[in-house]
């Protein structure tokens, strides 16, 4: 199986057996279209595929060259860069 071609979870967990992965890498863009990302392992990925995981929104906060924004208002110093939920949907 391809990467594009996976469309459900089902399909996600099945290339990762396939692959013998035992770390998957996922990411989110940021708001300059940086593609930051972290290393989960295949339980923690499984898990984050059914429920879901947090990511620091921090990644919401700050440019291409990692330097904060002074005048956000969605995150930042004032919120204490907290973990935002997020879900994989392997689907789109």
């Amino acid at each position: 199986m391809q990467a594009k071609d996976v469309k459900t979870i089902s399909d996600a967990l099945a290339i990762i057996e396939e692959r013998g992965l035992s770390h998957v890498k996922v990411g989110i863009f940021d708001i300059d279209g940086v593609m930051r990302g972290k290393y989960m392992s295949k339980a923690k990925f499984e898990s984050a595929l059914k429920h879901g995981f947090s990511f620091c929104d921090v990644v919401l906060g700050w440019d291409v060259k990692d330097q904060l924004y002074d005048n956000v208002s969605y995150t930042g110093w004032h919120t204490g860069y907290p973990d935002a939920p997020v879900r994989i949907l392997p689907e789109t």
